[in-house]
């Protein structure tokens, strides 16, 4: 899914599933230069790309909550706590390094990979989640 279809996709489930949420609008190119001094780093281009459309999300039920970009913390060494699904599995990006699609790895707080890129997130994941409720923060054959 193109990011310019992200916003039309919530529109439709709050229509057909009366789904609550609110999309913010985009962080300034100064907000993102700003917080990426604050922590010494350098956004990958799809995290940037998403924060230069939507400074932030949160979603009532499923939980879910993408920080603003002013909000963003690192939670330990490398690990950017960039959301939160079901309102306590933290999700982070890896910045120890790039990873084979040059971008930041998508990591749960039990170091699941949960994706190599923001654009597959975005895509993929995050629906994932609001409209089948996978928990996508760990394996899919873990029970519990």
């Amino acid at each position: 899914m193109r990011l310019e279809h992200f916003r039309a996709r919530f529109e439709k489930l709050s229509k057909e599933r009366e789904l609550i949420y609110f999309l913010a609008e985009k962080a300034t190119d100064q907000e993102v230069a700003e917080i990426e001094s604050k922590l010494k780093i350098s956004f990958p281009a799809q995290v940037k790309l998403f924060y230069e459309k939507f400074n932030g999300l949160k979603v009532d039920f499923p939980n879910l909550e993408i920080f603003p970009v002013e909000n963003l913390k690192f939670h330990s060494k490398n690990r950017l706590n960039f959301a939160v699904f079901d309102e306590n599995h933290q999700l982070f990006f890896d910045t120890s390094h790039f990873n084979e699609a040059n971008q930041w790895n998508i990591v749960s707080d039990n170091d699941f990979r949960v994706t190599l890129t923001m654009a597959s997130f975005w895509s993929n994941k995050i629906w994932a989640w609001i409209e089948k409720e996978r928990k996508i923060w760990k394996e899919e054959f873990e029970v519990g």
